[in-house]
């Protein structure tokens, strides 16, 4: 009966080329994927914060077909100017020393839709048991990995959160400094087959 399910699927796909690619179902489960997280300001000769924080991305499929995208993140640094920037994503950011010409509260985590409105429901983060200094030399858990619901495969994504550092930080956001994520859906694999 598959077999007849799968020849049926395949002759649906050929009468319709050249019309619309067709899509094959993927098995529930998780993947890994190429993606790049851009999160750049252009003060201060032009900083890309983003890129060096992730470290992998994943995407996974549940049973009932609906997809989320991990990342994977860790502590990096960069320069502005002569000063090295200890960086992080934080999730419970100090009032002061977060540049946010936005309205989000900073710390806030979402993703937008395709309508350009912000989700946060379903949105969920883990926090390392390492720490890093934030902008008012305390020492915290920062964000190691954040889970978002996502309607459909995109190139990119709009995001929204916090980058900080022993410095300063800013809230990313659609009205303030904007924060992208590029998928390259053409490298999926199995989660582990590319480790």
């Amino acid at each position: 009966m598959k077999k007849l399910l799968a020849a049926v699927a395949a002759a649906a796909c050929a009468l319709a080329a050249g019309l619309t690619a067709c899509a094959q179902p993927e098995t529930p489960g998780t993947y890994s994927v190429e993606a790049e997280l851009s999160c750049y300001i252009s003060a201060m000769g032009g900083i890309e914060f983003g890129k060096p924080l992730l470290e992998r991305t994943e995407y996974t499929v549940a049973e009932d077909g609906s997809l989320s995208i991990t990342l994977r993140l860790i502590k990096s640094s960069v320069k502005i100017f002569s000063i090295e920037c200890f960086t992080f994503v934080d999730a419970d950011p100090p009032e002061t020393g977060i540049n946010n010409k936005g309205s989000l509260k900073n710390g806030t985590i979402g993703i937008y839709g395709g309508d350009g409105s912000l989700v946060t429901e379903g949105v969920s983060y883990t926090l390392s048991e390492d720490t890093a200094t934030n902008n008012t030399q305390e020492e915290v858990h920062y964000v190691d990995s954040i889970t978002l619901p996502v309607e459909e495969k995109r190139q990119s994504y709009m995001l929204a959160l916090c980058i900080d550092s022993q410095v300063m930080g800013a809230q990313f956001a659609a009205d303030s400094y904007e924060a992208t994520l590029t998928v390259d859906w053409d490298t999926a694999s199995a989660a582990g087959e590319a480790e």
